[in-house]
């Protein structure tokens, strides 16, 4: 792939162009740069490119190492000199706070309940659900377990229409 880009880009530098060199515009030629006026000494520059490589990488994945130089910062220094104090109080209340002050102790969640009480109407609320769940499975078996006696007895009376029929028009019974 990159031997093909590279051939198409010699073939485009190659041609010649269609039209000719009077019909184009001559370029501005670019600002000649005096080596002397640069901030930089390229003598120097050469020098340290012509001599070895800083760095010599013995290893195919190099590792680097950092070492830390201080003193551990004790748990004053992170969270203050009376940091067991405790936090600062804060400006104004929560939503929580608010709605814990303005509304009657029985009006609110789960008020009735506490401790094992609670646990006790969980466990009670748990099983009124899967007693409710069990009884409407069994409902919708017995509706197609019902359905599925209608069917049979259909059936049967289909054969027995059948098998009179057979008898009347004199056809031995199979």
């Amino acid at each position: 792939m990159t031997a093909a880009l590279v051939t198409c880009a010699l073939v485009l530098a190659l041609q010649q162009p269609a039209t000719p060199q009077a019909a184009t515009p001559p370029a501005a030629e670019p600002p000649q740069v005096n080596v002397d006026d640069l901030p930089v000494s390229l003598e120097r520059i050469q020098r340290a490119l012509a001599g070895p490589p800083p760095i010599t990488l013995s290893e195919q994945h190099p590792v680097f190492r950092l070492e830390i130089v201080g003193r551990k910062p004790t748990i004053e220094d992170i969270l203050g000199e009376r940091f067991w104090i405790g936090a600062a109080p804060y400006g104004g209340m929560t939503h929580a706070e608010f709605l814990e002050m303005v509304t009657p102790k029985l009006a609110q969640p789960y008020a009735g309940f506490t401790g094992k009480y609670l646990v006790a109407e969980t466990a009670l609320t748990l099983a009124e659900t899967w007693a409710l769940k069990t009884a409407i499975k069994k409902f919708r078996d017995a509706h197609s377990e019902h359905e599925r006696e209608a069917a049979r007895k259909e059936v049967l009376d289909a054969l027995a229409a059948l098998d009179r029929a057979r008898h009347a028009a004199g056809l031995d019974d199979k």
